[in-house]
């Protein structure tokens, strides 16, 4: 199967660990619940995320050929994910030990594994496709797949997130000036740019000639256009039971929006309101239905 949309990243192992309240040096965290276990990786979540709001993906990623490897390979498929491009290599699959409160905010730990391991990219297997979506990974995989990408016209959207933000703009100048849309939080902003404040954003977006989008959570996303023009969407407001992959949700309710020819601001408000059906369930990979966010949010 040849899908619509490819995402390029880490495909990881979560446990989920539910706490009333984060540790404090030598203190004990009570547990809510017993843990839990499933699917993770930014990539590997936004590409079940298009497959449940409808956009046919793929991604393109590496596993080890540990137990947890075979779980992953097997959970994407059964959300209807194309594996074709996932790499199996010697060794142990991407691991993340996630805390997560009683208001739903989390901490991870991460040990990538073979995730960013060296390896190609099938350029048919993006040329194909309609859109192309990178979210934080080893800059070889980066660079690889924008530049594929890019010749071939596709828009492309990146996040950076926790893995990329940290090389900064300099390493990823390249990478930069192909990208259509940076999806982007403010820490992740301060580590690419060296500062929080939205101007930076603005100046990425005149740079690079993209549109820069800042999440804040539970607060307004701002939007900075290439003709650096601003605005701003509201979120929709509920009560969260678990922010991990809230991010993720939004970037998948954003490409969707976009492949589905809606203008920018439309776009946006989908995807928050994909985040906001994300953080009511528990897990990376738990979206309800387009459905149910549909009728829920009225969008």
């Amino acid at each position: 199967m040849q899908p619509r949309a490819v995402t390029v990243g880490h495909i990881v192992y979560d446990i989920r660990n539910y706490v009333q309240a984060f540790p404090e040096p030598d203190h004990t965290a009570v547990m809510r619940m017993h843990p839990k276990a499933g699917g993770g990786g930014s990539a590997a979540n936004i590409a079940v995320n298009l497959c449940k709001l409808g956009i046919a993906a793929g991604v393109v990623g590496n596993v080890g050929n540990d137990r947890h490897g075979k779980f992953l390979l097997e959970e994407l498929r059964r959300f209807k994910v194309d594996t074709s491009q996932v790499r199996i290599f010697r060794g142990m699959s991407g691991l993340s030990v996630i805390i997560i409160d009683a208001q739903g905010e989390v901490r991870v730990i991460e040990d990538f594994g073979v995730a960013d391991r060296r390896r190609a990219i099938d350029k048919d297997y993006i040329r194909g496709a309609e859109f192309l979506h990178m979210s934080g990974c080893a800059l070889h995989l980066l660079e690889s797949a924008s530049k594929i990408a890019s010749k071939a016209g596709l828009p492309i959207s990146f996040d950076p997130g926790r893995a990329a933000s940290h090389l900064g703009e300099r390493a990823l100048h390249r990478v930069l000036s192909r990208v259509d849309f940076l999806i982007i939080n403010r820490k992740e902003l301060f580590a690419l740019t060296g500062s929080r404040d939205e101007s930076e954003a603005e100046r990425l977006a005149r740079k690079y000639n993209l549109v820069a989008v800042i999440k804040q959570g539970s607060r307004e996303t701002i939007v900075k256009t290439r003709q650096a023009s601003s605005f701003k969407v509201e979120p929709f407001h509920v009560k969260p039971v678990d922010t991990l992959g809230a991010g993720d949700a939004f970037c998948a309710g954003f490409i969707t929006g976009i492949m589905e020819k809606r203008s920018l601001y439309e776009s946006v408000r989908f995807a928050s309101a994909v985040a906001a059906a994300k953080v009511l369930r528990k897990g990376a990979q738990s979206l309800p239905s387009r459905r149910f966010i549909t009728e829920k949010f009225k969008i």
